[in-house]
């Protein structure tokens, strides 16, 4: 990158998608690696990895038994915030005078999957004030960092900004995923894809993993920088009652 002078966001998509995971890889092993620091501390950081490989260990070590595992229990914390997201969203709707997004909240509250076209329907209420990252209440944004699996222990200012962070960089992934074409992804790129967006993927087939991703990127690859809130909502939006059925 640095010889051809070039950003992470024109980077093709498996680069950019190594390069996001390498950089979360690192964040991970530096505290293990601190903690090996002491004399002969090394063996207690053996044992740490031993009887806590989520908390220790980066992924390319564990067992496909364990990437299973340790992906649904992520995902169950993740899913955990959930209806968290759908109350500050419809709480924060109540302030518009438009009552689509108020509607759309109360819909899917009660089972219902919204289509791409509901959402697009809604994009430019997020350029308002009132639904921009930057004005979300701090329980909106805390429900919305344990979505991304950031700690929600930060301060709010410090969780905003790695919030919009992160979903700006998931949205030059969905572009560069647009460019290579969903068709060009293995059945292992498509789940993880699925995972990295909000959806568990263990319970679907290729075929519909393949149709939620088409379905996020019509909407990802609309949005402007300004309305990103709308992406961070989506993930719970679009992934809450998928089952695989909906057109």
């Amino acid at each position: 990158m640095a010889q051809e002078g070039l950003s992470a966001a024109q980077l093709h998509y498996r680069d950019m998608e190594r390069l996001r995971q390498f950089r979360r890889d690192v964040l991970k092993a530096v505290p293990v690696a601190l903690i090996a620091v002491p004399p002969f501390a090394n063996f207690l950081v053996l044992l740490l990895m031993y009887f806590f490989p989520r908390q220790f260990l980066i992924r390319h070590f564990w067992t496909p038994r364990q990437q299973c595992d340790f992906g649904a229990a992520y995902h169950a914390a993740r899913r955990a915030a959930y209806p968290a997201v759908l109350r500050c969203l419809a709480t924060a709707a109540r302030s518009l005078p438009e009552p689509r997004l108020r509607e759309l909240c109360a819909e899917v509250q009660c089972g219902r999957h919204p289509r791409v076209a509901e959402l697009c329907a809604v994009q430019p209420l997020f350029s308002r004030p009132e639904l921009q990252l930057s004005e979300l209440r701090a329980v909106h944004v805390r429900a919305l960092g344990r979505v991304l699996f950031l700690t929600p222990l930060l301060p709010a200012v410090l969780l905003r900004r790695r919030l919009r962070s992160h979903l700006l960089e998931l949205q030059h992934l969905d572009r560069a995923l647009a460019r290579l074409g969903l068709a060009q992804l293995s059945e292992e790129e498509l789940r993880a894809a699925c995972y990295l967006r909000g959806l568990n993927p263990a319970a679907l087939s290729a075929a519909q993993c393949r149709a939620w991703l088409e379905q996020w990127l019509r909407l990802s690859c609309v949005l402007q920088a300004s309305e990103v809130s709308l992406l961070a909502n989506s993930m719970v939006l679009l992934s809450l009652n998928f089952t695989g059925a909906e057109k």
